[in-house]
């Protein structure tokens, strides 16, 4: 039998909302909603990938919404990103995916490895000119600038827009986490009526005049709410889980020895950073789904219509599949990750997200051969796309 910290039943409405959580009523900041449903609770990698990859599980999607939490639509956070293909299944979701797919294509992303090239060595030639010795902040000055140019890139927006559009995908990002409060709720409806009409905007643009962009592709195929749930998703996407990987990644080869074989642009020693970067510190930390039919998890009997919440930050450091599961080892036997998810819904910007790792860490460490940690970055506030908010390192110590 599976032991309790691999499988908690749950009935405190965890895993109820839009992604893993529920909008719940706390406090004094307003209404919130609930579903209220137990939960299952795996943590165990074999469970999880199971969870993960079987089509017996599927997404929570609008019919799911409109049964277990009336009234969602009714915040704006929740209809621009509760909308996008995360929470589709079948054929709505093969349908929504297959127009954002081009924009993932090689010869995009060998156009995005330049502006990748060309943001790293511009944030480089800044952080050389500081003086030797001092304190700074990677995060702020080099792997977020990264991630805001690219993505900015990918979905079309000029890159001084960048700031802003990553300070407002922030609160939409929180409403994945186990439980949402009222003010949770609160700052991702006040984001989301300033984030949408400039996906608006932006949408009606490219419809007048195409271009080789996200947006445009999604100005052409979908309508007005699917586009910009799509372009939300792209922004969200692309800014933070990419921008976790580089920052774990960095952190964790400033003291390993594949540091050399890494900036020497030894293509295997890279490869196995980035893959163990992102087992320590998957960009998604959980993922909830319902199960269509009864199935079997392990030995757990999961009734039909039962919501489950798989932690895939667990299940990387599940010690029965990874020994020493808490150190970064990049020369640790390849496994086979979930942290850009798996089956129908694998991540199409997973790609993108390992091409900017491969260009950004060799780049950093051959500049600063010397660089050190200064200090532990500080965690954000949230629960599942968990990061840091800054990664402070003396460069040439």
């Amino acid at each position: 039998m599976q032991n309790t910290a691999d499988l908690v039943p749950d009935s405190t409405g965890h895993g109820s909302g839009p992604g893993p959580g529920s909008l719940s009523s706390v406090g004094k900041a307003g209404p919130g909603l609930r579903a209220g449903r137990d939960v299952l609770v795996f943590r165990r990698y074999a469970d999880v990938a199971v969870i993960a990859r079987d089509p017996a599980f599927v997404v929570k999607d609008a019919d799911w919404f409109d049964a277990h939490l009336p009234g969602w639509q009714q915040s704006a956070g929740m209809r621009l990103f509760g909308t996008n293909m995360l929470f589709h299944n079948g054929a709505s979701h093969q349908r929504l995916r297959k127009v954002m797919s081009p924009a993932f294509k090689p010869a995009r992303l060998r156009a995005l490895g330049e502006v990748v090239r060309a943001t790293v060595e511009r944030r480089l030639d800044l952080l050389d000119e500081r003086p030797r010795g001092d304190v700074v902040d990677l995060h702020e000055l080099l792997t977020l600038p990264v991630t805001r140019s690219t993505g900015c890139a990918l979905v079309g927006v000029p890159e001084e827009d960048g700031p802003l559009l990553y300070e407002l995908v922030q609160p939409l990002l929180a409403l994945l986490d186990p439980e949402i409060g009222p003010r949770t709720l609160l700052r991702a409806d006040r984001a989301a009526k300033t984030l949408r009409p400039c996906l608006d905007r932006l949408v009606a643009e490219r419809r007048a005049r195409p271009v080789d962009d996200l947006a445009s592709s999604v100005a052409g195929s979908l309508d007005d709410g699917e586009a910009a749930a799509a372009l939300a998703l792209a922004l969200a996407g692309g800014f933070d889980t990419t921008l976790t990987l580089l920052d774990h990644a960095v952190s964790g080869l400033m003291a390993s020895p594949a540091r050399a074989s890494v900036a020497s642009g030894d293509a295997d020693a890279l490869n196995a950073a980035i893959n163990e970067a992102l087992r320590l510190a998957s960009p998604i930390g959980l993922i909830t789904r319902i199960a269509r039919h009864e199935v079997n998890v392990g030995d757990v009997r999961v009734p039909a219509g039962q919501e489950v919440m798989a932690w895939i930050c667990d299940a990387h450091r599940d010690p029965r599949h990874f020994p020493d599961p808490d150190s970064f080892e990049p020369e640790r036997p390849a496994s086979r990750l979930l942290s850009f998810g798996s089956g129908p819904h694998y991540c199409l910007g997973a790609q993108l997200a390992k091409l900017e790792a491969s260009l950004v860490l060799p780049a950093v460490l051959r500049r600063f051969p010397r660089m050190m940690p200064a200090g532990s970055p500080c965690p954000n506030d949230r629960v599942n796309v968990r990061g840091w908010t800054d990664l402070p390192v003396v460069l040439d110590p």
